[in-house]
């Protein structure tokens, strides 16, 4: 058991059997080469562009009276415009898509 990884509770469950070792696959992780960078940036500035298309639809939409947009249309707008992006390969996890009572819901799924 790495003492640093390990929360309190376990780690006073283990006492003296808890081992400090050094953790290369922890340590290495977090680093990425100038390719690997790139790559986060492009990415990010994708999605970026995806975002800034659905805040401009919503901006449209919801001046209407009679608009239909809620969570769960709204989230499905956001993934199809994901989805048209370069590269795109699908979510890494469901769009968070919440207002009023659900908006403190932490990661929360409109369905």
């Amino acid at each position: 058991m790495h003492v640093e990884t390990c929360n309190a509770y376990i780690h006073s469950l283990c006492k003296d059997a808890a081992v400090k070792s050094k953790n290369t696959i922890k340590d290495t992780k977090p680093e990425k080469n100038a390719t690997e960078q790139e790559g986060m940036r492009q990415c990010n500035i994708r999605d970026c562009a995806a975002i800034m298309k659905y805040f401009a639809y919503l901006e449209e939409e919801l001046r209407k009276e009679d608009h239909t947009v809620d969570e769960y249309t709204g989230a499905r707008y956001m993934d199809n415009l994901r989805t048209q992006g370069l590269h795109h390969r699908g979510p890494s996890f469901d769009t968070i898509s919440s207002i009023g009572a659900n908006g403190a819901i932490i990661h929360y799924k409109p369905g």
